[in-house]
């Protein structure tokens, strides 16, 4: 911001080595979950968005699918995961429902 640090930001922050988890103005390597953008949510392990990934993952709101590092909000069907198969509706892990 202006060529100063904002330590008052937490989110997602993009520069040329990839999109970053950042808490109160710092990259925070240790964090591994979701956090969301403009662009949607997206999977952050060690403190990196990884594009890459494509499994389960949770935060406050659910466990999430994700596919190429994004929640798939569309997405409604099953996905095996380790090896237990798991209902998923609107990109959600509907756990205890029955399938579709």
């Amino acid at each position: 911001m202006k060529g100063q640090i904002d330590f008052a930001y937490t989110g997602l922050a993009q520069n040329a080595y990839g999109w970053w988890y950042v808490e109160n103005g710092q990259i925070d390597f240790d964090y591994t979950g979701l956090a969301a953008n403009a662009y949607g949510w997206w999977y952050v392990k060690r403190g990196q968005v990884d594009f890459g990934y494509t499994g389960l993952a949770h935060n406050g709101h659910g466990w999430w699918y994700v596919e190429n590092g994004q929640v798939d909000f569309a997405y409604t069907g099953t996905v095996t995961w380790y090896g237990t198969d798991y209902n998923v509706k609107s990109g959600q892990v509907m756990f205890g429902s029955i399938r579709f």
